[in-house]
């Protein structure tokens, strides 16, 4: 699932691969004329300041005290970052966690809806607790195995309630979301088939060398008709990036779809490329965190027997809902 968007019919992953997440800030665009010229216009500023009497000067509060009230609020904020930090830094991976899930315990819908749109600030602070004190520990085989969505900060997925966009026809709604990532041998033709759906000749001359981890899919399950099933699902191969950044090391998934059968339609060409970026497994192997390249969140549990849970739910275990299967 990428910023997650897949650029096809379904259009929901992002396809370019880059590698995360540098955090620049806001002011270097300031060249050194901009900055010189602010310089100025401060220093200027400054002496026009000497000349005005005092109820003047500053900003237009009449109150001797509002510096120092400003101050002491300043030092407040950042008495309380300091003590939250040290909060942090002593926290169990458990009592961070817990604050995770509390705010997923909170979601009315994966994220996707606008209600939990107001939960996107608590939630990216519980992950990135979690990231900074206890991410980047786990092997790259915990990634195999299906997993289930439970919450996005996905625009894309957003604006498109979900991965296909069919859920906001009338009568639909999104019941589910999963990745599921297989470990298996990719014949070299279905290999060289997702080289070739690649939108340019040097994205697929830059893969040709690497070695396919197996297959994936990504899977859209809709409610229908009044509780009926639909499964929407998008193939294709997976890679395993290992990624080494200031000495943090973990794993890509760079997927590559060259199919998807949605809609009750099979086999529809599909090509897209997206990449996520695991940040956090929990210590039970049953929760995860990751990034798309431009930070957007996505939070996972595992789901072991995966395709079993489908049959239950009346669905293919493999591939996605047809017309013949719906109505058969």
């Amino acid at each position: 699932v990428g910023s997650h968007g897949f650029n096809n019919p379904c259009n929901s992953f992002r396809t370019k691969r880059s590698v995360p997440m540098a955090v620049s800030s806001s002011f270097r665009w300031l060249g050194r004329r901009s900055r010189a010229a602010l310089t100025r216009r401060s220093l200027s500023s400054g002496a026009e300041d000497q000349r005005k009497p005092d109820f003047l000067r500053g900003s237009f509060v009449f109150d001797p005290d509002a510096s120092a009230a400003v101050k002491e609020k300043a030092e407040e904020r950042v008495k309380e970052a300091m003590d939250y930090k040290q909060v942090v830094e002593n926290a169990t991976e458990a009592e961070l966690f817990n604050r995770l899930a509390l705010v997923l315990k909170d979601s009315r819908g994966f994220g996707i809806v606008d209600e939990d749109k107001k939960l996107y600030l608590k939630i990216e602070k519980a992950a990135q607790d979690l990231e900074m004190q206890y991410g980047y520990k786990y092997d790259s085989d915990q990634l195999i195995g299906g997993w289930r969505l439970l919450f996005t900060t996905s625009e894309q997925y957003r604006n498109m309630g979900g991965m296909t966009g069919l859920a906001k026809t009338p009568g639909s709604k999104l019941h589910s979301l999963f990745q599921i990532l297989r470990s298996e041998d990719v014949p070299s033709i279905k290999f060289n088939e997702a080289l070739r759906s690649l939108s340019s000749v040097e994205e697929a001359e830059a893969l040709s060398q690497e070695e396919p981890e197996g297959t994936s899919a990504t899977v859209e399950v809709l409610e229908v008709f009044g509780g009926a099933k639909i499964k929407n699902e998008m193939r294709g191969i997976f890679i395993l990036d290992k990624i080494d950044e200031q000495g943090r090391k973990f794993t890509g998934v760079d997927q590559i779809v060259t199919e998807a059968d949605s809609g009750g339609q099979e086999r529809i060409p599909s090509p897209a490329r997206a990449l996520q970026i695991c940040t956090y497994i929990s210590a039970d192997d049953q929760f995860r965190i990751s990034r798309s390249p431009a930070g957007t969140l996505f939070v996972f549990q595992r789901i072991d027997d995966i395709e079993d849970i489908f049959s239950k739910m009346g669905l293919p275990k493999r591939g996605g809902s047809t017309w013949s299967s719906f109505f058969g």
